[in-house]
């Protein structure tokens, strides 16, 4: 190599220490291969040929996998001059192939054919390897043949050392042949290795250069077929090798034809998509030249007489739509919508026909100067059409995205590259329509529709106004920002007052936790009975909580509810109330005041509460039998008893002293609600009753892989979902979740709130009442399908 580093040498190095086991491994897999094609082979010849070339493999397996680190090692050192020393390049001359052997051109045309049908195994993890081996070794630009670790390196080193153990020309081919597939698996693995090492050592990643060339004769340009070849078949005549070597190199990602960039669909592979929007400017400016601009010509004539023929029914698709009208929204399938698709004209306008669209991308290819304006133009169409075969989108927001076409296309012409730009107007507007789309998922319901008449609107104003700068897209998504916020004040003032219930409730639960702790740390809550330390710990630390957040100035005890905890744990002692009866007579009728009206304005029902309150009068019975006994005696007149005498029946259990487990507070996994608050927050039943559910609510559909748990883990603030209500599928977004996660909150339309406990989510998930909605930005994942391998 011209410019070796102690990286280089490093990758070098990586790739030397498993040569030998490589070379094992591919001797095994060959070997393999050629004992079973042995065993079903018919052919006497043939299966004299097959067993000699595994027998002979066997016995050189341990000389060639010694021997093949140094070769390579020579052939990593000397790849630059490939081209100029081995057999195969001489067939890049045809002059010279009449010097060449007949033996020499077929075993050096098995070697191309080796090299192709390695290429679609290995390319998406060579890639990796020729932008960063390009900077390593000192070049701008990708060079992939120059990367000293490609393929065709590999196999010279390999062919060469089979050469000098093995002189049977036949033999060798059989043994490369299947070698194949364990060499493209062990090329692939190797590449991703040597990726990673480069990418740790920060090497920067070249970029790729475009290389335009004249259009030239079809045959010239046929691929070998790698299926034929792995199966075994030969064309070792010397028009063969000339056709090789006269062709274009197949791997050449970059080399785009005049004519191909002229056609309404150009075949850009994505590595020419990637190089244009991410490479640097000026590399795709070189001029157009006549045979693209004759090719416009006969394009458009193509498309004119393709918008003579008759146009598809209208009747058939109103037909469509009215069968998948009567689809719940989650079990339509999703439209068929593409760059050519037949768009309803009153809706779209008179740009709604493909060969409309059509015409206006040509006719733009027809002014462009440079191939930059050819490629841009390219890349709008193939956008637009990854778009529009989003399945996330409902079809009448694709259609939208296609219906725009026209308008996106002439952005190019000033600016072709303007998709790259996370703020373009127009890239804005897609997007932006594309989420706020995500609030629906049913393009039949009146509030869609409502949603997409400004849209249907702005696409006919873009396309007629025909102009082509940026700021029309700025004053249409401005347009459409201000109609949005004005319908999302009421919703957004309503999921305001839902979300401070939730808060409120939240913040009082964890000053409750905090309260309770600090009650049980009191020396009088020793031997308390259970159901007051119940009642302490949960419903009264609540109503100190909400006391303190409503006077946040009024100190740790605003309205005396504190105080009344050593009242309410001195009357429950009968062994000191027996002593005291007058005192306790004094003391409870103000503590049972005060605790009611604590339980009041907390929100909580007497239903509630009557356990406790049944519960403590039987604890308070025994100073009340006192009391009417003293009311005998006395015989005089009976006044109004303090207590009621009749507690009812409660179990002896509750009035026992704390255990252990109830002497210490636990925090509550989620927070108490009130009826009030419920209210507010949505606290509806969500699940449908049994007649209401849709026909496949159970798990049909479902993957082992959907576990509501994990499903419910993955769903975060913000996450859009399907949640069948009241005999509808709404589309919801999580708004709000507890810290400790026991609670969420949903939003659908018209700020509709649906809020609920864990459990009741998993157990919706479960039944496929609640699925999840994977909404992610739309122009960055078309983007990324358009530059990346599929």
């Amino acid at each position: 190599m011209s410019a070796e580093t102690p990286l280089l040498e490093q990758c070098f190095g990586r790739v030397l220490r498993g040569a030998p086991a490589l070379l094992e491994r591919l001797a095994d897999e060959a070997v393999a291969s050629l004992q079973a094609s042995e065993q079903q082979g018919r052919d006497v010849r043939d299966r004299e040929l097959l067993a000699r070339a595994w027998w002979n493999l066997l016995q050189h397996k341990t000389a060639l996998a010694q021997q093949f680190p140094l070769r390579l090692s020579h052939a990593f050192h000397h790849a630059d001059s490939e081209g100029q020393t081995s057999s195969l390049a001489r067939l890049s001359d045809s002059s010279l192939l009449s010097l060449v052997d007949d033996s020499e051109v077929s075993e050096s045309l098995e070697s191309a054919r080796l090299i192709q049908a390695l290429m679609p195994v290995v390319e998406q993890s060579l890639s990796m390897v020729d932008a960063r081996m390009s900077s390593l070794i000192g070049l701008d630009t990708i060079h992939a043949e120059k990367n000293p670790l490609r393929p065709s390196v590999f196999v010279r080193a390999l062919r060469d050392l089979m050469a000098e153990r093995e002189p049977d020309a036949e033999v060798r081919r059989l043994w490369l042949q299947r070698m194949a597939p364990a060499l493209g698996k062990a090329l692939c693995q190797l590449y991703e290795q040597v990726a990673l090492l480069l990418q740790k050592a920060n090497v920067k990643e070249a970029g790729y250069r475009v290389r335009l060339v004249a259009d030239s004769h079809p045959s010239q340009h046929a691929p070998l077929s790698t299926r034929s070849w792995l199966e075994g078949g030969q064309h070792e005549s010397r028009a063969e090798a000339d056709s090789l070597a006269r062709s274009e190199p197949a791997g050449d990602p970059l080399v785009l034809r005049m004519g191909d960039l002229a056609r309404e669909s150009s075949p850009l592979r994505h590595e020419v998509m990637q190089a244009f929007l991410g490479g640097p400017e000026g590399a795709f400016d070189q001029p157009l030249d006549n045979a693209f601009y004759e090719q416009v010509r006969r394009e458009l004539t193509r498309v004119d007489t393709l918008a003579r023929l008759p146009e598809s029914s209208a009747q058939a698709r109103e037909q469509q739509h009215l069968q998948r009208r009567g689809l719940a929204p989650v079990d339509r399938p999703a439209l068929e919508v593409g760059v050519g698709s037949e768009l309803d004209a009153e809706q779209w306008g008179p740009l709604a026909g493909p060969q409309e669209r059509s015409r206006v991308l040509l006719e733009l290819k027809h002014q462009a100067d440079k191939v930059s304006q050819a490629v841009g133009l390219d890349v709008v169409r193939k956008l637009v059409s990854q778009v529009a075969g989003d399945p996330l989108l409902l079809a009448p927001i694709r259609e939208a995205v296609v219906a725009l076409e026209p308008s996106l296309l002439r952005l190019a012409m000033d600016e072709p590259r303007y998709f790259s730009r996370e703020d373009h107007p127009a890239r804005q507007w897609i997007e932006e329509v594309a989420q706020r789309s995500f609030r629906y998922n049913d393009e039949y319901a009146s509030e869609f529709t409502e949603f997409l008449e400004p849209l249907q609107e702005q696409v006919r104003q873009l396309n007629a106004s025909g102009l082509s700068e940026p700021h029309a897209f700025s004053d249409a998504l401005a347009s459409l920002r201000e109609q949005w916020a004005a319908a999302d004040r009421e919703e957004e003032e309503r999921k305001r007052r839902q979300l401070q219930a939730l808060h409120h409730a939240e913040a009082r639960q964890e000053l409750a936790d905090q309260i309770a702790w600090e009650i049980s740390n009191r020396p009088d809550v020793f031997n308390a009975p259970g159901v007051v330390l119940d009642f302490l710990y949960g419903s009264w630390a609540l109503v100190i909580a909400s006391d303190r957040l409503a006077h946040p100035e009024g100190g740790p005890d605003p309205s005396g509810y504190q105080k009344i905890i050593s009242h309410l744990l001195w009357s429950t002692r009968r062994e000191v109330t027996l002593k005291r009866p007058r005192q306790l007579f004094e003391v409870v009728p103000g503590m049972l005041k005060v605790l009611r009206k604590g339980l009041d304005e907390l929100g909580k029902t007497a239903e509630e509460t009557q356990t406790f309150f049944d519960a403590l009068l039987k604890l308070h019975e025994p100073v009340l039998k006192l009391r009417r006994m003293r009311v005998q005696v006395d015989g005089a007149h009976s006044g109004p008893a303090p207590l009621e005498p009749d507690a009812g029946s409660v179990p002896p259990e509750l009035l026992a002293p704390a255990t252990a487990e109830q002497q210490k507070p636990r925090a509550k996994d989620q927070p108490w609600i009130g009826i009030g608050e419920r209210h507010a927050a949505g606290f509806a039943d969500t699940e449908p009753a049994e007649e209401e559910e849709p026909q496949d609510r159970a798990d049909e559909g479902a993957s082992d892989a959907d576990d509501p748990v994990a499903l419910l883990d993955r769903l975060h603030t913000g996450d859009w979902v399907d949640l069948f209500s009241a005999g509808h599928w709404l589309r919801a977004e999580l708004v709000w979740s507890s810290s400790k996660g026991s609670l969420f909150m949903f939003t659908s339309r018209g700020g509709r709130a649906h809020t609920m406990t864990r459990r009741s989510c998993e157990k919706l998930l479960h039944r496929r009442l609640i699925r999840p909605v994977a909404a992610r930005p739309v122009v960055a994942k078309a983007l990324q399908n358009m530059t990346q391998p599929a």
